[in-house]
């Protein structure tokens, strides 16, 4: 074979090693999509955010959605006027935010999903919750 046969052969060879590679990574990035493996980002209340001022419908947000573990919850709001309290169930239909198991005041919060349950959000500033209905109840079922 002559040098120029070797490096059009080799050329070939190589071309053909890294269609295959790009189909296998094709095929492992369709299976994560499908299989749900890579995490969703989710702003809180689309592009109303988290905010009592916007209407809208965080119980109905958060049902249309089936969250899985590691997807992540992004809180979007004004600082000044708002926050995110994860609360209790109780504490939750009651909008108290006196015992948080968290509390986030950044504007700008990712909470990543860890385990399937329930997480409940309210807002922590005076009446927010009560008179706006500024909480949300993420449910991460368990899958088998």
């Amino acid at each position: 074979m002559k040098i120029e046969e070797r490096k059009c052969w080799l050329c070939s060879e190589v071309l053909q090693v890294m269609d295959m590679a790009k189909k296998a990574i094709l095929l492992l990035l369709t299976v994560m999509a499908v299989s749900g493996v890579s995490p969703t980002v989710y702003t809180v209340g689309d592009v109303g955010g988290w905010s009592s001022l916007c209407v809208v419908n965080y119980t109905e947000w958060a049902a249309a959605i089936e969250f899985q573990v590691g997807d992540i919850l992004y809180f979007e709001y004004d600082p000044g006027f708002h926050n995110v309290v994860q609360v209790r169930r109780e504490d939750y239909h009651a909008c108290n935010a006196k015992n948080p198991i968290a509390t986030y005041s950044s504007g700008k919060d990712y909470i990543k999903i860890k385990s399937p349950g329930h997480y409940f959000y309210i807002c922590g500033f005076v009446d927010h919750c009560k008179l706006t209905d500024q909480k949300v109840d993420i449910r991460v079922p368990k899958h088998h």
